[in-house]
């Protein structure tokens, strides 16, 4: 099969059965994928604040995605609920069908309802996903983002400051004096040490001082 024959069923495919699901997903792809690479390719912003932001973007997309479809395909789903020929049909004919009086009105009222209802499943499939993905966007992915992405981001932050005072506190320069000891011998048992301090200093002086 030639590239373009691919293409082609591939799109005839999703454009005979195409769903809100698919885009939002495919969009919060890109996103999860494009945003943390732009953002680490920012020179201008500290290498910290990059390294977070893009952390935090990535995450969200991740929790994005499942529940942009798990949302859309449960709100789908209720489209088998409203697709009852009930539903498009006249109540008090309903109500005789219901009681089995079936007359040819009614069973012509019956039958047209339960056309409509088929015709229209796949409409309000659609529909209904739309609302869910568009629920999950406003409300259920920033409550999951705030409540688990901030405490995950705040102990990464905790654990660098952390690290960061340790190695501050290990690499502060002290202050060596075995540079202006003439003629002293390092010692790795340092027995020397007490007897350095009382070694005089010399060198060139400055201004005469």
């Amino acid at each position: 099969m030639s590239v373009s024959k691919l293409l082609e069923k591939i799109c005839t495919k999703l454009g005979n059965n195409n769903k809100p699901t698919y885009v939002v997903m495919a969009i919060a792809t890109v996103k999860g994928i494009c945003r943390p690479i732009f953002t680490m390719m920012d020179k201008k912003e500290n290498p910290e604040t990059k390294k977070y932001t893009a952390i935090r973007e990535g995450l969200t997309e991740i929790i994005a995605i499942p529940v942009y479809w798990a949302s859309g395909e449960l709100a789908g789903k209720l489209a088998h609920v409203l697709a009852k020929p009930k539903n498009f049909m006249d109540k008090n004919l309903y109500k005789q069908h219901k009681k089995g009086h079936v007359t040819p009105e009614v069973a012509k009222a019956f039958d047209s309802a339960k056309e409509l209802a088929e015709n229209n499943l796949s409409k309000m499939n659609k529909n209904l996903m739309f609302i869910g993905v568009c629920a999950a966007a406003l409300f259920v992915i920033p409550a999951l983002c705030s409540a688990a992405i901030k405490p995950l981001m705040n102990s990464i932050q905790k654990k660098h400051s952390d690290n960061k005072k340790h190695l501050d506190i290990n690499t502060l320069e002290q202050p060596s004096v075995l540079m202006y000891a003439p003629n002293f011998q390092h010692n790795d048992n340092l027995k020397y040490l007490s007897s350095f301090h009382k070694t005089p200093v010399g060198g060139m002086k400055v201004g005469g001082v």
